[in-house]
């Protein structure tokens, strides 16, 4: 991670006025945090036990608030992709304080210092966080494949699922195995499908934006660009972010 000498603290200044500026929130109110260390120490029932699929996540090891996992494997000529999204709902009541909090929020916002979260940490990066080795809560969609990619099959339980690893995108392309060759090929079917149907491309193949990540597209022909690296369908860090477009 590369980090900036602010000796003078502008950097430090103009965050905080953007944060004032947009009200961005800050600390959570002492009774949000005391439902979220409640709600936390909940025991979940009803859900569905699927804890003997091999998930994994896909994220900056740094990251503690991890809200996907998914699991991959063949069956016959068909892929069934395990998908589970953090069932935070499980530990919030309807109008209770983490409810209200929730809605004034409305969303995590990351910041170059920091984020905004929806939630208390005791939630997002503690109990409703899909940490490896702990068994969480989550939605979990089943999804089936033909061999032509076309979705046969989906079902969408509440269930508990446990992670087996954490991985980043480098780590996951190095692990190689069934995952990441089964995963690539979801990504080659899926971007065949959407040729089929004339779906529009929202990157501009092969230029980024100077100012951000190599994928941004550049919207306006006055801003600079630049060769940015082309994600393509054998690429093992395309595939995982077009699993969120099947459900």
């Amino acid at each position: 991670m590369k980090s900036l000498i602010d000796c003078e603290g502008v950097l430090s200044r103009g965050l905080a006025d953007i944060r004032t500026q947009f009200q961005v929130p800050a600390e959570f109110p002492q009774a949000v945090t005391e439902q979220a260390e409640l709600s936390a120490r909940r025991t979940i029932s009803c859900h569905a036990d699927w804890t003997d699929r091999d998930f994994v996540t896909l994220d900056p090891y740094s990251s503690r608030d991890l809200d996907q996992a998914f699991a991959i494997e063949q069956a016959g000529a068909d892929i069934v992709l395990h998908y589970a999204i953090a069932d935070v709902a499980s530990f919030v009541g309807a109008g209770d304080a983490l409810d209200r909090e929730a809605w004034v929020r409305g969303e995590t916002i990351y910041m170059p210092d920091g984020k905004a979260s929806l939630y208390p940490v005791q939630l997002s990066e503690g109990a409703a966080s899909l940490l490896p080795g702990e068994d969480r809560p989550a939605v979990l969609w089943r999804l089936q494949l033909d061999a032509d990619g076309e979705l046969t099959s989906v079902d969408v339980r509440r269930s508990i699922v446990r992670s087996r690893a954490q991985l980043d995108y480098p780590s996951f392309a190095s692990t190689g195995g069934e995952r990441v060759s089964l995963l690539q090929r979801v990504g080659e079917l899926r971007q065949a499908r959407e040729r089929d149907r004339g779906v529009a491309r929202p990157l501009v193949r092969g230029m980024a934006r100077t100012t951000g990540p190599s994928a941004w597209p550049s919207p306006d022909p006055s801003w600079p660009a630049r060769p940015g690296p082309r994600r393509g369908p054998h690429d093992p860090a395309s595939a995982p972010r077009r699993i969120h477009l099947l459900t």
